[in-house]
């Protein structure tokens, strides 16, 4: 009872951590991310307001200087850790200045990521809870559980930095790598506590998928980069324009998207449309493609905040399937033995 128990409290912990990268893309595409300038509370509340009327006056004022406190401690931490230069970074970012005005939307949609954050850190205890069982007789089951509970925690304080700083590049990034980690590590748990036995695997087959695991893994780092790049543009109204001011990054990025779409392909037809790896390459390779189709919607002023969003799931979704594909060529603890 405990084993089942513990293989759907994980799979919920991927579907969420999953639908996690879902609306954090939600609120990226939104430009949402500083839809409540304070952390935990959202202006100073639990549940946040419905009009400006409900703030106090010079509520902008309040929230910057408070949040420049906190990105103050921070870069005091990363001081104490060696980090001189990151920490002056943030604190000389001309970003770290703004204030932002009360917007009801923007502030529902970054209260909804962090409410999910918080029923997703539930489910992942209750998942580490049930690894304990684990810790004998399959101990890479628990290991791995407490890791992804680890990230998952570590990646709400991230959040917390995230906001403090006011969205500074790098540390968005490492924020968004950080959800990839603790679900890579929960996709990992389950493979050793599911145990099933995959046979026989063509090592033509195990070369061409981690080769697209590698190449997906690289895609997802330029994308960060790309969307960092994105945010700094100014308003160009021509699309060559945005696209220069990318280069090369962006060219690169569209390459390996290219390059990415020909290998799940190729996966797919040499997997064989009935096997494990055939079924999930058919949804890598449509993921694929339809990445392809969403990018450069983004350049379109109508369609970008649609695209962005769309993009950065399947991009998500790409790299955590093909990672789910490679942990088949891993032997679980029951066939070890």
């Amino acid at each position: 009872m405990g084993h089942t128990r513990y293989l759907k409290l994980n799979w919920l912990s991927t579907f969420f951590i999953f639908m996690l990268f879902v609306i954090g893309g939600l609120v990226r595409s939104t430009g949402s991310g500083m839809g409540c300038p304070d952390w935990p509370k959202c202006f100073g509340e639990y549940v946040p307001p419905t009009s400006v009327a409900e703030l106090p006056l010079e509520y902008e004022d309040f929230f910057k200087v408070q949040r420049i406190k906190k990105t103050k401690r921070f870069a005091a931490l990363l001081r104490s850790f060696g980090m001189e230069d990151k920490a002056e970074q943030i604190l000389n970012n001309s970003v770290l200045e703004e204030t932002h005005q009360f917007n009801v939307v923007k502030a529902y949609v970054e209260y909804i990521n962090r409410l999910w954050g918080a029923i997703t850190g539930i489910i992942v205890l209750m998942c580490f809870l049930f690894s304990l069982k684990y810790i004998r007789q399959n101990p890479k089951v628990f290991w791995l559980t407490l890791l992804g509970l680890v990230f998952v925690f570590f990646n709400a304080l991230l959040g917390a930095v995230v906001v403090n700083s006011n969205l500074i590049g790098g540390i968005v990034t490492v924020h968004f790598i950080a959800a990839f980690a603790s679900i890579c590590f929960f996709i990992l748990a389950r493979r050793y506590a599911a145990g099933i036995d995959y046979g026989t695997i063509d090592s033509k087959l195990k070369t061409v998928s981690i080769l697209l695991l590698a190449l997906s893994s690289i895609q997802v780092i330029l994308g960060a980069e790309v969307r960092e790049l994105y945010d700094l543009l100014p308003v160009l109204s021509q699309i060559n324009e945005k696209i220069e001011a990318m280069y090369p990054t962006f060219q690169w990025h569209a390459v390996l998207g290219a390059v990415i779409l020909a290998a799940s392909i190729y996966q797919f037809i040499y997997a064989g449309k009935s096997t494990f790896w055939g079924k999930n390459s058919r949804w890598i390779m449509v993921m694929a493609m339809a990445q392809i189709i969403w990018g450069p919607l983004a350049l379109i002023e109508a369609t970008a905040s649609t695209s962005k969003l769309f993009h950065i799931s399947l991009g998500a979704g790409i790299f955590v399937l093909q990672f789910y594909i490679c942990t088949s060529f891993l032997k679980s603890a029951k066939q070890a033995t």
